[in-house]
């Protein structure tokens, strides 16, 4: 059994001189959300509350996350740390996951293994890599209303993150899993070598690069 904790900090991720380096979410950061604007004033104009409504969406899709994570690892989710509506919240998605995951054959590889871009100065930590109907697959796992552009070059980024480690991979299957009757299930296919993958890659680096300026920044004594 798995026990979900709530409070773990996000992964430090360190290259091989023991360096700080960006992961790859907290650079994807740095980009603007427009999605979050309708999602807010949709919230608003049901009467709910901002925050309690979104951060009861962030932990219904961090435990879906974590239940398919598990389903991949033969574990399952210890949840008694976890509040009964939130947890009854969460049977839509897994639903929907059944319904894809069950008839495929999937053999994990790994599963959200922590790698490391000496090369390019970032890490990440992808969902599940492994053969998927005898393709070296990697699968990215989504909750939610919808897949963005962001999620594509978080997979892109991804890619080299494979490729240093010599992992080979294929095609990409990206899943927008429901949490609700009004979200939707979406599947992407994509093949490793898409030029538009290299393209978001070349864009990814930016952000990096970004954020080392603005670490640099911050650590200049007495700037601005």
């Amino acid at each position: 059994m798995i026990k979900i904790d709530f409070d773990k900090p996000h992964i430090t991720y360190k290259n091989s001189k023991g360096e700080k380096i960006v992961g790859v979410t907290t650079a994807l950061g740095i980009l603007n959300k427009p999605a979050l604007i309708p999602w807010a004033y949709n919230r608003g104009k049901g009467g709910l509350n901002l925050y309690d409504s979104r951060d009861k969406a962030a932990n219904v899709g961090t435990i879906v996350h974590a239940r398919i994570m598990a389903y991949y690892q033969g574990e399952e989710i210890d949840n008694t740390n976890i509040a009964l509506d939130i947890w009854k919240a969460t049977e839509n998605s897994m639903v929907s996951f059944y319904e894809w995951a069950r008839p495929r054959n999937v053999k994990p590889i790994t599963v959200e293994e922590p790698l490391i871009s000496e090369k390019y100065g970032y890490g990440g930590t992808p969902d599940i890599y492994g053969l998927m109907d005898g393709e070296k697959t990697l699968l990215d796992f989504k909750t939610g209303s919808g897949l963005y552009d962001e999620h594509y070059i978080q997979l892109a980024a991804y890619l080299q993150l494979f490729k240093e480690a010599k992992y080979k991979v294929k095609k990409i299957i990206i899943l927008n899993i429901p949490k609700t009757a009004d979200d939707s299930f979406t599947l992407k296919s994509i093949s490793a070598n898409e030029y538009s993958m290299k393209l978001r890659f070349k864009k990814f680096l930016k952000l990096v690069e970004i954020w080392n300026i603005d670490r640099e920044l911050k650590n200049i004594k007495g700037g601005i």
